[in-house]
């Protein structure tokens, strides 16, 4: 069985390694274009930018893939109350 394998050096460096470069890239890319004055859709592509740096920490680091239903469903309940709780913060903070 492929699973009960330990997993290589490769793998466990590799794979973390790779991951981190193309969240640096992408952090890069987005304080570069956050700099550039008058750059059209700066919210949309720092929004782009995040969602995608959200999927590689959610599947590289905390292997949701692989994860149980429980666990699943656990993180995202965890992103609906963080949601909840950023919508909360900005309708008191506009209404002031």
């Amino acid at each position: 069985m492929a699973e009960d394998r330990p997993p290589d050096a490769r793998t466990i460096v590799l794979k973390p390694l790779l991951v981190w470069a193309a969240l640096f890239g992408l952090g890069a890319i987005s304080l570069g274009y956050a700099l550039v004055p008058g750059a059209p859709l700066k919210p949309l592509l720092s929004l782009a930018i995040v969602l995608v740096q959200a999927s590689l920490v959610l599947g590289a680091f905390m292997k949701l893939g692989k994860a149980s239903a429980l666990v699943r469903m656990t993180a995202l309940i965890g992103v609906v109350w963080l949601s909840f709780l950023f919508l909360m913060a900005f309708a008191d903070l506009a209404t002031r």
